[in-house]
């Protein structure tokens, strides 16, 4: 996957679930995550979690457990110093909604049983993290890929 779609791919996977993700009950533990890891931590986990989903166009069952686990384990991370309260509350929100989905969920238009407040909060944390977690490669990197004449 090009360095563009890999990004794009993983924004639209994230802002999918972030709505789509049914979240009833607990079996989360968003809340019990540290709040002090490195920016690079974080990504590298973020990133690794949407790995199963944006390799294919319809995920198995595999693949979803196989992004639980990751979420579960952006859970183990946490999140970096500086998040704001409403994105670290979507983060947990996210987390949760994760362990409580199936691939069912998926097609899904709302978060069911979470509120509306959550559903924004959700939906800040997603932003967050697509943004500070989507490389953008510099012009000299994009010259050295462009063809030539």
């Amino acid at each position: 996957m090009t360095r563009f779609k890999r990004p794009a791919a993983a924004a639209g996977a994230a802002a999918l679930l972030a709505f789509s993700l049914s979240a009833c009950g607990g079996g989360g533990d968003g809340a019990d995550a540290p709040d002090n890891a490195s920016k690079d931590e974080f990504c590298e986990s973020w990133n690794n979690a949407f790995e199963n989903l944006t390799n294919t166009e319809e995920p198995t069952d595999e693949d979803f457990e196989a992004f639980q686990d990751a979420v579960a384990d952006l859970g183990d991370v946490g999140t970096p110093e500086g998040i704001s309260e409403e994105q670290r509350e979507g983060f947990e929100v996210f987390v949760d909604a994760v362990a409580d989905a199936s691939t069912e969920d998926l097609n899904s238009d709302q978060i069911p049983g979470v509120s509306e407040d959550d559903s924004a909060k959700a939906e800040a944390f997603v932003e967050y993290a697509v943004t500070e977690c989507t490389e953008v490669p510099d012009a000299d990197e994009l010259l050295e890929d462009a063809p030539t004449e």
